[in-house]
């Protein structure tokens, strides 16, 4: 069970990568949704078709974590571990990086993007921060029992620092602070 339906189709990419010859290198999207066709509506949820199975995103979920801004949901991912997340932070990053540089100060929807990408980053690296421990005595990484998957085991064995505490507050502050530079740099726009 997805918590949104942005999560779903990140689960779907993910799970799409671990398949591929070189598993993390490259986030191809998920399918797009199409009401009736691999989106069908039930009495409390919506089902995804996606090509990895099915995937029940209850409205309840999906309309409060629409109100409040939380793109991913509410609470913690079930389908998605922390080292998945920061990999996700990255790759978002990664692309709005090269959307931001080659913004070109008009309003519309390039600015749109560039805003948006940056605040996915974000939300991506506080997914993966949910699963540190608490407390300044808890540990400096978040514990292997929070990856669960062979994408993001591998993610990490490729990058041990991955989701250190010291690189996802890094990581946060980047993409927050970036995204504050440009619309204050745009603000007029």
């Amino acid at each position: 069970m997805a918590r949104t339906l942005w999560e779903a189709r990140i689960y779907v990419a993910l799970e799409t990568a671990q398949a591929g010859p070189q598993p993390g290198e490259v986030l191809a999207p998920a399918p797009d949704f199409e009401l009736g066709d691999n989106l069908v509506e039930g009495p409390d949820a919506w089902t995804y078709r996606s090509p990895i199975g099915e995937i029940t995103i209850p409205y309840s979920s999906q309309h409060s974590s629409t109100r409040l801004g939380a793109h991913w949901g509410l609470g913690r991912s079930q389908l998605v571990d922390a080292a998945e997340w920061a990999v996700v932070g990255h790759l978002y990053a990664d692309r709005t990086i090269a959307a931001d540089m080659a913004y070109d100060g008009q309003p519309g929807q390039a600015r749109y993007y560039v805003e948006l990408g940056w605040e996915l980053a974000a939300e991506a690296i506080r997914e993966a921060m949910k699963s540190l421990p608490e407390g300044t005595n808890g540990g400096d990484t978040v514990p292997d029992s929070e990856i669960w998957t062979s994408f993001g085991t591998d993610a990490k064995a490729r990058d041990p620092y991955l989701v250190s505490r010291a690189r996802l507050d890094d990581d946060l502050e980047y993409y927050t602070g970036t995204l504050a530079d440009f619309r204050a740099l745009y603000s007029d726009s």
